[in-house]
């Protein structure tokens, strides 16, 4: 069975919608939309946008994400904790103070945040952007597999291009207890060349341009 990932980052795209006539898609202009695409904004980040990070002991006993991912980080020297102190509200009228292991980026794991803007959507519509995030991987290019018939998007032509991958992970994302506690690392290095990833595409001016898909 194939697994199909969607593979979204910010792409602004500017600019008035003109559509004329249908442009008919071909392998060879998606193929190089693909590759510029994937050049520019093609690293698989794990959504750690703010920092330091706090982890209470009520995260560890819930054994929330950050919870189980910061220490594993902290054995590889990626990060490094201190204690702390935070105030949480409790109720909408009342706050207490609580203890937190601070997690912040060292020296090493700076080097993997990246400058990148990424919009996320709540259940309830609310976006919220992020202008950073903490990166394992970088995603080129392997094969075009298909695109589907272009549609009207707000004036303009979109189309889904579905692709594989090669990827070049950090040296850090092959330590097994990461890719244990980060089981998305561990599904995106394994399917290189076999897991098929998605990107929409708008045709601005005379080439496809990558959209986000949360726009």
């Amino acid at each position: 069975m194939k697994i199909r990932i969607v593979l979204t980052l910010a792409w602004c795209v500017g600019g008035t919608a003109a559509f004329a006539a249908p442009i008919q898609p071909n392998r060879s202009a998606i193929t190089i939309a693909l590759r510029d695409y994937l050049a520019k904004q093609g690293n698989f980040c794990l959504g750690k946008f703010d920092w330091p990070i706090d982890v209470s002991e009520r995260d560890v006993q819930m054994g929330t994400r950050d919870a189980v991912q910061m220490p594993v980080l902290e054995k590889l020297g990626l990060v490094v904790s201190s204690e702390a102190s935070v105030i949480r509200g409790t109720s909408a009228t009342e706050e207490e103070i609580v203890l937190v292991r601070r997690y912040a980026l060292t020296k090493a794991g700076e080097k993997f945040y990246l400058k990148r803007e990424a919009v996320r959507t709540t259940a309830d519509g609310e976006k919220t952007v992020h202008y950073g995030d903490f990166c394992a991987a970088k995603v080129s290019l392997n094969r075009l597999i298909r695109w589907d018939e272009p549609t009207i998007v707000g004036g303009y032509q979109e189309i889904a291009a579905t692709y594989t991958y090669k990827i070049t992970p950090a040296g850090w994302a092959h330590d097994e207890e990461i890719r244990r506690v980060f089981p998305m690392i561990d599904r995106i290095i394994r399917g290189e060349r076999t897991l098929q990833l998605q990107q929409r595409f708008r045709f601005v001016g005379k080439s496809w341009v990558a959209v986000n898909a949360v726009e």
